[in-house]
């Protein structure tokens, strides 16, 4: 059984959905949720969710900090320390210094809908154990999808060099990590990786947007007991991939989730939610696997941002 139930795992990006509601119920609650005011996206959400975006654009016009709308809504001071990447199986990523917060940043691009459905659904979707030489606390049962940690290999090293080296040079003690989609789960390796060789004075925050589910139980609870507190990963209405990989192979997500219900048509989100516990019914893990929307991965989320190359054409005001 279990042959056959990969077999369609592996080789359909529409079929194993459906294998969804014969999971067990490890972290599922129906705790309610609570209602999140705009102060609450203003202050933790909307920087991030900007960082996010702008890592869509192309290298010649952000590390000039001329990207046309996408940089100019983050602000015009932004000093970017190191844009890396080559699009392809090292996806783009920046780490820059935002003076308004004094705050080292580090977002990672993420791949398109059909890509990261397509590693999703990738051969290689068991999970295997965090690499030792990186992770030197991790306990010993904690796994993670092996495509997401050796991607995060790609720029572990320079990330953890460059973030040590800006926090001495513009004497910081804040970095805020982000992504979308892939970058989403990029960007919460960079966290361990961070909250691991930091010093504890450091204030760190993860903020990830369309995270799939990264490994299995105890890596859950390992994320919930080192970077938990200022970790946030939004879901978009009926987006698919944060439903994926499928709790049937023993993948599920951390706490955390903030979860956006419904966004009108000037990409403004009309209600938005924190969900207690890992995998809320009333949020992400409710949706209904026929009535999702891939293009919910993508946006908009609120204030009209979406991810995507498509961001990045948002004109100039």
């Amino acid at each position: 059984m279990l042959v056959f139930i990969t077999s369609l795992f592996v080789h359909s990006t529409f079929t194993f959905p459906v294998l969804l509601p014969f999971h067990h119920h490890h972290g599922t609650t129906s705790t309610p949720t609570t209602p999140v005011n705009n102060d609450f996206v203003s202050s933790k959400l909307l920087r991030p969710a900007l960082f996010s975006r702008v890592v869509y654009c192309a290298k010649k016009t952000v590390t000039k900090w001329d990207c046309g709308g996408p940089c100019e809504a983050i602000g015009p001071d932004i000093h970017v320390i190191k844009w890396g990447g080559n699009d392809g199986l090292v996806p783009s990523y920046l780490i820059a210094h935002d003076p308004s917060t004094n705050t080292i940043v580090v977002a990672h691009q993420g791949t398109n809908s059909k890509n990261i459905l397509s590693i999703l659904n990738d051969v290689n979707i068991f999970h295997v154990g965090l690499d030792k030489s990186i992770f030197k606390q991790s306990a010993k049962k904690v796994e993670v999808h092996e495509g997401f940690q050796n991607t995060f290999k790609h720029t572990s090293t320079i990330v953890l060099t460059e973030v040590k080296k800006a926090l001495i040079q513009y004497k910081s003690q804040s970095v805020l990590l982000t992504g979308h989609s892939l970058g989403a789960a990029v960007a919460v390796l960079d966290a361990i990786m961070l909250y691991e060789n930091l010093d504890p004075s450091v204030k760190q925050s993860t903020v990830v947007f369309g995270l799939p589910r990264m490994g299995n139980e105890h890596w859950t609870k390992f994320v919930d007991s080192t970077i938990g507190s200022e970790f946030i990963r939004v879901t978009d209405r009926k987006d698919p991939v944060v439903d994926l990989p499928p709790r049937l192979l023993d993948y599920y997500h951390p706490a955390g989730e903030i979860h956006i219900e419904d966004v009108d048509k000037t990409g403004q989100a009309t209600k938005i939610v924190a969900c207690p516990g890992q995998e809320n019914k009333h949020c992400a893990e409710g949706n209904s696997i026929f009535k999702d929307h891939t293009s919910d991965h993508l946006g908009p989320y609120f204030n009209d941002i979406s991810f995507g190359q498509d961001a990045c054409k948002m004109k100039s005001s």
